[in-house]
């Protein structure tokens, strides 16, 4: 079976919002995600946002802290995915 190494990034929140903060992680390595599963937690000044998976996989790789301040399109985890 084909895997590969697809990279999350954080999502465009809004016109305005430029940062946010990553505030907690629902998954770690090793765990197994479907679509829909949350990943993590993002705050901006106005909401506080989950952003859910959008592919199945095993979570290989975390790449920001809890507590970070990240922008749009940041690579923050790496879910190795099964199939084509």
């Amino acid at each position: 079976m084909n895997r590969r190494r697809v990279e999350v990034e954080v999502p465009r929140l809004g016109e305005d919002v430029s940062k946010a903060v990553l505030v907690g992680w629902m998954v770690r390595p090793g765990d197994r995600v479907e679509p829909g599963d949350p990943l993590f937690e993002l705050e901006t000044d106005k909401a506080v946002f989950e952003v859910e998976a959008e592919i199945g996989g095993t979570v290989v790789e975390v790449l920001a802290e809890e507590g970070a301040a990240v922008v749009p399109g940041q690579v923050v985890l790496v879910i190795e995915a099964e199939g084509p």
